[in-house]
């Protein structure tokens, strides 16, 4: 084994509401990379009978200031918006957000996404802008909305799942060694040596225990790497009478018998195409701990062990 906003607004001007199952709408009465711009239907129109034609907004663009966000973490949405006959001042914005909160009003705010998105994964947030006229003494609307997508992940708790669902596949032994390490990286050179570890461990003995808790991790400044720790502990039962393992070798654990190791597990990730994959892992024993009398202390990590 190869061994990681801004306030809610409350405040006169937008709103915020919020359902089950339906997005936050937060609409925004005051002034106000690329997006999805559409024009909304002129529903005022009309040449006679003192109507007047009056063209619909434009969503020009909607950018970002981040495209990989991370949950809490506030980014800055801004919207270019033109029209034809009214100041973009006068058009009312709605922002239609996944999740978590909008600080902000008009064409520029922030969004800090929320914990309860499902991540890693790309979410849309619309703009929709409404510009309100008279014609022929009638109140008439016109409107137009732009869309961008934006990448979310929950990188700690990403990673603390990551490595927890590694090391339980490792501690089950009807998880087969190519189902452990589908979720490390094929840039990593630990793939191929966990992979073989793994099949090592297969071989020797059967796990019947396993106690495993997060520790800590430690994200890297460029976001791209990261080490996770977690406590590990595994019991496991001779299944072989030619074990691999090498204290084990030359009748030293007879059939059946039963060993168990302890220590701190911890891998190093990498981040590709939007998520965090594993891309080596690493074992320390506790060194103080002694096999109890008639069990072994078996060494499943022999490419790596530290």
């Amino acid at each position: 084994m190869m061994g990681q906003g801004a306030g809610r607004g409350t405040g006169l001007g937008f709103r915020l509401v919020c359902g089950a199952g339906v997005a936050a709408v937060i609409a925004a009465a005051c002034s106000g990379s690329p997006s999805k711009p559409s024009n909304g239907g002129n529903n005022g129109g009309g040449g006679g009978g003192g109507g007047v034609t009056n063209a619909a907004p434009v969503v020009k663009s909607i950018a970002v200031s981040d495209t990989r966000v991370e949950v809490g973490t506030p980014i800055t949405l801004t919207a270019t918006v033109e029209d034809a006959e009214t100041p973009v001042a006068s058009l009312s914005y709605a922002w239609t957000i996944p999740g978590g909160t909008v600080s902000g009003t008009g064409a520029a705010v922030s969004w800090t996404p929320g914990e309860d998105l499902v991540t890693p994964g790309d979410f849309t947030l619309k703009l929709t802008v409404t510009e309100t006229y008279t014609s022929a003494g009638t109140q008439k609307q016109n409107t137009a909305s732009g869309e961008v997508s934006v990448h979310v992940n929950n990188s700690p708790k990403e990673l603390r799942e990551l490595s927890l669902r590694f090391l339980g596949d490792f501690a089950n032994s009807k998880v087969s060694p190519e189902k452990c390490v589908s979720e490390f990286s094929n840039s990593c050179n630990g793939k191929k040596d966990e992979l073989a570890d793994i099949d090592d461990t297969r071989h020797d003995y059967e796990h019947i225990g396993s106690t495993l808790r997060h520790t800590s991790l430690s994200i890297n400044a460029d976001r791209v790497r990261a080490t996770v720790h977690t406590f590990c502990s595994f019991t496991v039962k001779v299944i072989t009478t030619q074990p691999r393992d090498e204290p084990c070798q030359n009748g030293k654990c007879p059939l059946g018998s039963v060993g168990s190791s302890t220590g701190d597990c911890w891998t190093n990730n990498v981040y590709e195409n939007g998520r965090w994959w594993l891309c080596d892992s690493h074992f320390t024993p506790q060194r103080s701990l002694l096999a109890s009398p008639g069990t072994f202390t078996p060494t499943f990590f022999r490419r790596s062990r530290d």
